[in-house]
């Protein structure tokens, strides 16, 4: 498994709730450093519930303390401030920080919005105005003024759609009027998205502003979600412009090719040798599967009319040649529980996070009683009009007071300046339009930083959790160079370990021949006459005999320990840790016994390696314990045990 997938396993695994802080209770000394009771029973709790044989808690404090010996010779060593280890580090830090820089509810709430809307398809057309992302105030307004204009004009009953052909600034709205056929959830950003989605069939929309501009939308139909289809085609391509001439001469031979498959001719052999799509009929004509909105409307209506697996349309045209599709599968939309992390990762990277962050934003202010100076925004807002920018930089520095005040933070202006400095958008031209917009942002993260600051104190389980992952990066490393590569590439030491524990590598003592498996006790001593009178009796037989489901055979070689029937019957083991056939729990096994026989280095090299890092590691850590002298406080386990007999 690899850390990036450890990482989100992990994550999934927190469950956000506000902690008290509670009182450290140190259990390991390590030098100067202390290591809380807390944190031994976070790692405790969480590791050991995952082993197939759970320690106590007295047990495993020793692996507590020499995983926090191999991190204390990690960092003694410098592992800590390898660039490659920082910039891990910081990473995995804020991906767990995400969880508590959310809204859970929120989080929740935009999930099943989402998935809802996956289930349906709207078909609507739209009016757009544009506005640049920094325009100035008056632009903005001339903007929104033209679309309430057209709005009114929509109300008094003229046609949408031509209104969308003659104003409406979406490139394409001059031939298609502004219809954008069907589409499904997060095809559009999020607030035409929510426009369309709330909006009855039949009606407009109110204005809607995205990052585009200003929108009217008419809806025109909803429907339940199609699925996804895998279909096949055999294509012949032409360009739009292409002369009359070249159309019917593509025509001609996409119509003889249609021929052979009414015939019966095998679709995807035709696809290879004909279809002009290459990389598709080197597939058999396959094409990736695909829903609404992701192929033109004139090849996905016609395939998704297509009414069974393995059906065939006509030929039909697209802008960009003739088709003949084979519908090869189809699904429906997946379970929300199926969908869910799919849906949760497009939130994070859909406009629906901003939702997010202003729950979390308004929560934090709210909470560190959050303090703004508008009159010193204002101020600001009124340089940034009026001055050029050398002189607006100054006037920064000349201003006196904070922005803002939370906790015990005051966000200045000499640090809003760097901020500003740093944004590319933030011109001369567009300081007026940007500025109001760049405080606010500048505000929101000058709080989430100090919140990201403060996680540690805040969330004992954060907290703990960052240790871990903190040590584990180091633990990997130093453990690279003191366990791992030092006994892969000692060849003379694996050599001694093995010459010196070769009684551990055998191969096992095995019956080499038949077990039948019986399923009632009753039945075995019948097998076992039949077998000594005739041994070459075959299993068919034996079935005929006392039933076709009662019994079953395997040939091969069985190990002694594998099963507890075969332990019992050939080496008279009474006490066997071996499996047993819940179905069929009796066995009656024939044949020869082999006895156990030494193993060779070559043939058990890897096992042996193993062996030689344990013993490896066992040395270093003896060598770590002289070297740091850790001290265990018992008493610490104590409180720890009495703790968690006391809660309800």
């Amino acid at each position: 498994m690899t850390r990036v997938k450890l990482l989100f396993i992990l994550v999934a695994l927190i469950i956000i709730n506000t902690v008290s802080a509670q009182d450290s209770h140190t259990l390991v000394t390590i030098g100067d450093n202390n290591y809380s009771i807390e944190e031994f029973d976070f790692i405790y709790g969480k590791n050991n519930s995952y082993t197939e044989e759970p320690k106590s808690k007295k047990e495993y404090i020793d692996l507590f303390v020499n995983y926090k010996l191999k991190v204390h010779e990690a960092m003694a060593q410098g592992f800590d401030t390898l660039d490659s280890f920082v910039k891990e580090f910081n990473y995995y830090k804020a991906e767990l920080a995400k969880p508590y820089l959310s809204d859970k509810s929120v989080t929740e709430e935009l999930k099943k919005e989402a998935y809802q809307r996956l289930t349906q398809e709207v078909n609507a057309s739209h009016i757009l105005i544009r506005t640049e992302k920094s325009a100035s105030p008056e632009d903005t307004l001339r903007a929104y003024n033209k679309i309430k204009s057209i709005q009114e004009r929509i109300n008094k009953g003229e046609d949408f759609n031509k209104l969308a052909a003659e104003f409406s600034e979406d490139p394409s709205a001059k031939q298609n009027q502004g219809k954008l056929g069907f589409f499904g959830g997060f095809m559009m950003v999020y607030p035409f998205e929510s426009a369309a989605y709330n909006t009855a069939v039949g009606e407009v929309s109110d204005i809607v502003k995205t990052s585009f501009g200003y929108h009217l939308i008419k809806v025109h139909e909803k429907r339940d979600n199609r699925g996804e289809l895998k279909t096949a085609h055999i294509m012949m391509m032409f360009r739009p412009d292409a002369p009359e001439s070249v159309i019917a001469e593509k025509k001609a031979r996409i119509d003889s090719i249609y021929q052979q498959i009414v015939k019966g001719d095998d679709f995807g052999t035709l696809a290879q040798n004909f279809s002009e799509d290459k990389n598709s009929a080197r597939n058999n004509g396959e094409l990736p599967w695909f829903g609404t909105g992701r192929m033109i409307p004139e090849f996905s209506e016609p395939a998704y009319k297509l009414d069974s697996i393995g059906a065939i349309s006509k030929v039909i045209r697209t802008p960009y040649g003739f088709h003949i599709i084979k519908l090869l599968e189809k699904r429906g939309i997946k379970s929300f529980e199926e969908m869910e992390d799919e849906i949760t990762n497009k939130i994070s990277r859909d406009e629906r996070a901003f939702k997010e962050k202003k729950v979390v934003i308004d929560r934090l202010k709210k909470e560190y009683n959050y303090q703004e100076n508008k009159e010193l925004i204002n101020q600001l807002k009124e340089n940034a009009s009026i001055e050029a920018d050398p002189v607006f930089y100054k006037s920064l520095e000349e201003l006196t007071g904070s922005i803002a005040s939370f906790a015990s933070q005051e966000v200045n202006t000499g640090s809003l300046k760097e901020f500003l400095q740093s944004n590319r958008q933030f011109t001369k031209k567009r300081k007026a339009a940007l500025i109001e917009q760049l405080v606010n942002d500048f505000i929101e993260k000058s709080i989430l930083d100090y919140e990201k600051s403060q996680l540690e104190n805040k969330y004992p389980e954060y907290k703990f959790l960052l240790n871990e992952y903190h040590d584990g990066l180091l633990i990997f490393e130093i453990s690279q160079k003191e366990i791992w590569n030092k006994a892969s590439q000692d060849s003379a030491g694996i050599e001694n370990y093995f010459n010196s524990h070769k009684s551990d590598y055998f191969y096992p003592e095995k019956l080499i021949g038949k077990a039948f498996f019986i399923k009632d006790k009753k039945d075995i001593k019948t097998v076992k006459s039949h077998l000594t009178a005739t041994p070459e009796i075959s299993v068919d037989s034996l079935k005929q005999i006392i039933g076709t489901d009662k019994i079953k055979c395997i040939n091969g070689e069985f190990e002694k320990g594998e099963y507890v029937a075969i332990d019992k019957q050939v080496w008279n083991i009474k006490k066997s840790e071996g499996k047993t056939d819940e179905a069929y729990p009796y066995v009656y096994a024939i044949g020869e016994t082999t006895a156990k026989k030494q193993k060779a280095l070559d043939e058990t090299k890897g096992q042996v390696i193993s062996d030689y890092q344990t013993e490896i590691e066992n040395q270093w850590i003896n060598q770590l314990k002289e070297k740091f002298n850790p001290v265990v406080n018992t008493k610490a386990l104590k409180y720890s045990q009495k703790t968690i007999k006391s809660k309800p």
